[in-house]
């Protein structure tokens, strides 16, 4: 386990900057409390997170977080777990992949939600 967080640390991400935190869960946390507004849709909030999380973090953290909210929700009295974040955080992570910025990450949604 320490071998693959010391792996991932090591690897570049998408952005091109440093990872926001060794651990996945650092990283993923970190990213969405500094590069996610919290004032925008739900789908929109789950294809910026995925997204910001595949560019300061990876790819493969990105699907993990988004799988693993997912899967919380369906057990928290709270939650609500729906297809449609998923499709939406897939989106964030397309998007990502493509993008050379934070902005053209942020329309990139916009459109993709719009959809």
């Amino acid at each position: 386990m320490l071998g693959l967080t010391l792996a991932l640390g090591a690897c570049s991400t998408l952005s091109g900057e440093k990872r926001a935190a060794v651990s996945t869960v650092g990283c993923a946390r970190a990213v969405v409390d500094s590069k996610v507004p919290a004032e925008h849709s739900d789908k929109r909030m789950h294809c910026m997170a995925s997204g910001m999380i595949a560019r300061y973090c990876s790819v493969s953290e990105a699907y993990l977080a988004a799988v693993g909210k997912e899967v919380r929700d369906l057990f928290t009295p709270s939650g609500d777990a729906e297809w449609a974040d998923l499709r939406a955080d897939g989106a964030g992570i397309r998007c990502a992949q493509s993008a050379r910025s934070d902005a053209e990450m942020a329309t990139c949604c916009d459109q993709a939600i719009s959809r």
